[in-house]
């Protein structure tokens, strides 16, 4: 087998485990419940709706109408994957055991800088969001206490 081929069945492999490690129901109960004046209980969902296709939602654990939701797709662009939205995309590459992920450089939503920050693994979904002023990069929104920690309670 020649390495060219080996190489994309690794990348093929490595899309497979990113897919079936993204999909899933996803809650951050025991670090909202440990610090409750931190962090809210947030109920997120990644919900297959195709092959490499996604609806997203992400709801407080009281209200059961999202307050956010898009459909994303997840591309394999060799040794990265993109986690293409209506936003901002998301750049994944596998580091040890776990994906990294973040926002490509200078996406802009809700008129500021937005930086995510995203660490999965087969049971966690870890993320830090903060939108930045374009101008002054001080912090207008996001998380001043850390990421936000999601434990996967169903695929």
């Amino acid at each position: 087998m020649s390495s060219v081929r080996i190489r994309y069945l690794a990348y093929v492999i490595t899309t497979m485990e990113f897919i079936e490690w993204f999909e899933g129901e996803y809650n951050n109960w025991r670090q909202a419940s440990s610090r409750p004046t931190s962090f809210a209980h947030i109920l997120l969902t990644h919900k297959r709706i195709e092959d490499n296709k996604f609806h997203v939602t992400q709801r407080y654990s009281h209200d059961p109408k999202p307050y956010r939701e898009k459909t994303i797709e997840i591309i394999d662009k060799g040794p990265i994957i993109i986690v293409k939205n209506d936003q901002c995309d998301l750049v994944f590459q596998k580091q040890g055991d776990v994906y990294r992920g973040s926002t490509i450089d200078g996406c802009i939503f809700k008129g500021t800088i937005l930086i995510s920050r995203i660490e999965m693994g087969p049971n966690y979904y870890k993320v830090i969001d903060a939108g930045l002023d374009p101008e002054t990069k001080e912090q207008k929104w996001g998380s001043t206490n850390g990421p936000f920690v999601f434990d996967k309670v169903n695929k």
